[in-house]
């Protein structure tokens, strides 16, 4: 992989992870983007929950773009809404609920960057 370059960076098309929220991944070492660090959009509908599930060697920070629910990140939950900020250690069990009248929309940013292999289920 040559050298990442700076710019604007086209959003991918969406689609349902195995933790069940839709993603738009829009920074990726595979896309020209960072090889340290990869960002996304979830989306969870209202009256839906992720997964619970740990990512063995990321550490994740999700953003609140819109909506309103609740994050579980190992024993403790915390209820969110537009502007909350979480940060997510590797290794801790994790799931977000949306229990709003509108879908939940998180940033997610993963370093190193996200991959389904190193992505365990709890369930």
């Amino acid at each position: 992989m040559g050298e990442p370059e700076g710019g604007l960076m086209r959003a991918a098309t969406p689609y349902q992870t195995l933790d069940g929220s839709f993603v738009t991944e829009l920074v990726r070492p595979e896309r020209g983007g960072s090889r340290n660090v990869s960002v996304a959009e979830a989306v969870v509908q209202p009256g839906q929950s992720t997964r619970r599930h740990v990512h063995r060697e990321s550490d994740e920070v999700y953003f609140v773009l819109s909506g309103e629910g609740v994050v579980t990140l190992g024993a403790k939950s915390y209820a969110v809404e537009p502007g909350s900020c979480l940060f997510l250690p590797a290794g801790e069990a994790h799931s977000a609920c949306c229990d709003g009248p509108e879908a939940l929309k998180i940033l997610c940013l993963c370093a190193p960057p996200y991959t389904h292999e190193q992505t365990t289920f709890c369930d």
